[in-house]
């Protein structure tokens, strides 16, 4: 998978915002990317919308989960909500039917880079606000970072 449909610096203005949580919705919103890009029910939806517009999405969709992610992790919630309203936020004339479909698609993402995160070192979601060299080296290297290339 390439993870270059979504562009890093969608999440950070300066090194200051270069933190975990950012890197761990920078990849979330790329895999998100894949899974609509896959979809075969979204192929109306990739036909209207452009690659940067889709990118947009991707990049809004993700970042409304911070306080989600936040809410769950200071125990306010039992778990994250891909909530329908980040959708139609961005998407105010959406169908029902294609808000659905990218919601699955959202979700399909969550569930898979869950499941990867579960074994990376890194630990984004617990070492959330601190700062990562991550989008340094993504800068200087491309991908993957060196960090992902010491799990090998």
């Amino acid at each position: 998978m390439s993870m270059d449909k979504v562009r890093a610096k969608n999440f950070y203005q300066d090194d200051g915002d270069k933190t975990m949580l950012n890197w761990f919705l920078y990849e979330y919103s790329n895999i998100v990317y894949s899974k609509i890009e896959e979809n075969p029910e979204l192929k109306n939806y990739r036909k209207k919308h452009c690659a940067n517009e889709i990118e947009a999405f991707c990049v809004y969709l993700s970042k409304r989960l911070k306080k989600s992610i936040n809410d769950a992790q200071t125990g306010h919630t039992k778990g994250i909500t891909i909530d329908a309203r980040y959708v139609y936020e961005f998407y105010p004339e959406n169908t029902y039917q294609q808000t659905q479909r990218l919601l699955d698609s959202a979700l399909s993402a969550w569930n898979e880079h869950v499941l990867v995160c579960s074994n990376c070192p890194n630990k984004c979601l617990i070492h959330g606000y601190e700062i990562t060299e991550m989008f340094d080296n993504l800068e200087t290297t491309g991908w993957p970072t060196r960090k992902h290339n010491q799990q090998k």
